[in-house]
């Protein structure tokens, strides 16, 4: 996994805390293209529905439901549908973290015994840092399965499902947790003084009018929850017995809308948590041989393929996907939930959305030039090497379609959508909105980028998956 520099970053947030993080102008942006987009990535991933909220300045700049909330019953998906956030719950619970560091109530380097009385001996010297940094060597998950059959009522309970040792030594490597949260949810009823549920909601989800989102219960979802389901394939099927998500619930076990979850950064503006605790939430833990994980209290850093930096978040789970990015230099937040369990590569798809919102987006005409099924040789990459293949592409105004016969798969025929602005276009595959960048001078050529979270450079630096060249 590449690397953010630290350095890079520390100044980054800085200069972003020391100037208030001004918001600039609020943009006019293209429903249009949005919607064309939307349409397309369903239409091609066979997936049932997504919702999509964009912020600025904790005010919702658009939101909108694609697609079915309940396939069978055609029941459309609205802003307010709400949907599983899988691990994007990891950045509620880092929140409450954050406000509580700012009242002065927990310290990020205090044992966690501090907080916790009951904590086992063996946890008793992990820190908050550690924890939500995923440095601290406690297991993903608690052996066996049987707790996913029952609910689980207090955090104590859940905190005791863990027994087993450290997987290492703290501070010497990461390694993704959700285990870990339980313990943070303890600390946030110890630091407090009452239960992590209620503190959740009086002191995080209603000061910041998140009112769609609450811990789920199977047992008593209603017709503004989402149904879910997973793809593989291309052949979507609905999840008949959801796992009881209790059991995980500061990591993972929220229903919320991606309205709320915008909303939810306003946190950070400075009202609500300090500018000087936002900095040590968004900063890079360092592990004792010097390195940066670029993870902070929970969320990671990245750069995106427009060479933007941004702070986020994304979930995979049971009939779950989901996604938060927030871009402190404009204070823009964006997010994705959709109601299937898949393959998306659903940051990327968040940054494209997100680039469509900025500030200085100035969206201009396509290309005047056109390619009418103009032949192209294809390099393709994957995990089993690269692959030369014959295809073909063509443009006309602001879409086109990039295709190859040999290929039954990802390249069989992906849809190409103009960004507005540059060489760069919007290139959709049963993996999600990916981004790419299609030049017709000196010949027509371009590539397309598959990418992920914590990217130390612009993704466009990298090994593209997908290269043409007539």
């Amino acid at each position: 996994m590449n690397r953010i520099n630290h350095s890079l970053i520390v100044l980054f947030i800085g200069v972003l805390i020391h100037s208030h993080w001004v918001v600039g102008q609020i943009p006019t942006y293209d429903t249009t293209l949005i919607e064309t987009l939307a349409h397309e990535f369903l239409n091609t991933t066979h997936l049932p529905g997504f919702s999509l909220a964009v912020g600025k300045g904790g005010k919702i700049l658009y939101a909108r439901g694609f697609g079915f909330a309940d396939r069978e019953r055609e029941v459309p998906m609205t802003p307010s549908t709400r949907l599983r956030t899988a691990s994007v719950a990891k950045v509620l619970t880092a929140t409450a973290i954050a406000k509580l560091v700012s009242e002065g109530k927990l310290k990020l380097d205090s044992p966690i015994k501090t907080y916790v009385p009951y904590i086992p001996a063996r946890y008793a010297d992990l820190t908050c840092r550690q924890l939500a940094g995923h440095t601290a060597g406690i297991p993903h998950r608690p052996k066996g399965n049987g707790y996913q059959k029952k609910p689980f009522t207090s955090i104590q309970k859940t905190v005791e499902l863990f027994r087993s040792p450290l997987r290492f030594t703290p501070d010497t490597e990461y390694q993704y947790s959700t285990g870990g949260f339980n313990l943070l949810a303890a600390a946030i009823e110890g630091a407090s003084g009452g239960e992590y549920k209620d503190y959740m909601e009086k002191e995080i989800f209603e000061p910041l009018g998140m009112y769609n989102t609450q811990p789920e219960d199977i047992n008593a979802l209603s017709e503004n929850d989402a149904q879910l389901y997973s793809i593989k394939d291309q052949v979507l099927k609905r999840e008949k017995k959801l796992v009881n998500g209790s059991y995980k619930l500061p990591g993972a076990g929220f229903r919320s809308t991606p309205s709320d979850l915008v909303k939810m950064m306003k946190a950070y503006s400075g009202e609500m948590i300090s500018p000087e605790v936002t900095q040590a939430i968004f900063t890079s833990h360092t592990l004792k041989n010097g390195e940066k994980t670029q993870v902070g209290i929970g969320w990671r850093t990245s750069i995106d393929a427009f060479g933007k930096i941004c702070i986020e978040h994304a979930g995979s789970w049971q009939g779950a996907r989901s996604v938060i990015v927030f871009y402190p230099e404009e204070e823009l937040s964006v997010s994705i939930m959709i109601n299937a369990s898949c393959q998306v590569f659903i940051e990327e798809m968040a940054h494209i959305f997100a680039q469509l919102f900025r500030h200085d987006f100035n969206r201009v005409e396509a290309p005047q030039s056109s390619a009418s099924n103009q032949a192209v040789n294809i390099i393709f990459r994957s995990s089993e090497g690269e692959q030369k293949l014959l295809g073909e592409i063509s443009l006309q105004g602001t879409s086109g379609e990039l295709s190859s016969a040999n290929s039954k798969g990802f390249l069989h025929a992906i849809p190409l959508h103009y960004l507005g602005q540059k060489d760069w276009y919007a290139a959709i595959t049963p993996y999600g909105i990916h981004y790419m960048e299609i030049r017709k001078k000196p010949s027509l050529s371009g590539e397309l980028f598959l990418y992920g979270t914590r990217n130390a450079s612009p993704p466009t630096q990298d090994t593209p998956m997908v290269s043409f060249f007539e």
